[in-house]
């Protein structure tokens, strides 16, 4: 009798501890989905429209976009209006997002936007082509289309390891001259960790990121961290 009660205990412990550990793992910190829920869409055009097809082949979103793009955080990218391509004027293109179901969750009203990352999306309103002629402005919406971070930079990418890089100033591209604002880094609250002091800088990657100073043939490219520290000092 002594054996069996240990067994049940031995049973009961591991059920629970198993409990435990799939409620650790069931959620993702970044954006609370289930890892396992979000169903594999892919997108593809039919007749001119793109929709989405699920891993077997099947068409379950219905062909009406002008472009579609994958699915990031339980959100897709979809344009309505030509062209989508964001070198060329954007005209009346206008983008928003759609849901695993097909439906429009945020409304197409974006000049360009960027995929979900971390919770949230770069949106730009505006002239927002490579050379735009009017005023653009950029800011972050979150993934119900709330906007949460105020447009007010030339130019916005997706948050990586918790930062974004962003420019301030006009920002237009140009081309042996590159980007005529400045690059800093922000946080999820909009706040500059990293001052906007770079001529150019790419996403943080394993906790570091790689910035310009000076363009065309005096650029010069180093490392920073996380906390804006040098880690390799500019040079060519």
């Amino acid at each position: 009798m002594k054996d069996l009660w240990l067994n049940v205990l031995f049973v009961s412990c591991l059920t629970l501890l198993g409990c435990q550990s799939s409620q650790k793992s069931t959620t993702s910190p970044s954006t609370g989905l289930l890892p396992d829920s979000t169903p594999i869409l892919l997108p593809v055009k039919v007749s001119g429209k793109w929709g989405y097809a699920n891993g077997s082949g099947q068409l379950v979103i219905t062909p009406q976009f002008d472009d579609a793009q994958e699915f990031h955080e339980g959100r897709a990218e979809i344009c309505l209006g030509k062209p989508c391509d964001w070198f060329q004027t954007t005209g009346e293109t206008r983008w928003g997002f759609i849901d695993t179901s097909g439906k429009v969750v945020i409304t197409p009203q974006y000049a360009s936007e960027t995929a979900f990352s971390e919770g949230l999306a770069a949106v730009c309103a505006g002239d927002c082509g490579v050379s735009p002629t009017m005023p653009h402005t950029y800011g972050y919406i979150d993934r119900e289309g709330k906007l949460v971070i105020p447009a007010q930079f030339g130019v916005a990418y997706m948050f990586r390891e918790s930062l974004a890089r962003v420019c301030i100033g006009k920002c237009d591209w140009e081309k042996d001259s590159g980007y005529n604002g400045k690059f800093g880094f922000i946080d999820h609250s909009g706040r500059f960790v990293i001052n906007p002091q770079y001529d150019e800088a790419d996403d943080f990657k394993n906790g570091f990121a790689q910035v310009t100073v000076g363009k065309g043939n005096d650029a010069k490219i180093g490392y920073i961290d996380k906390t804006g520290k040098t880690i390799w000092q500019p040079s060519n």
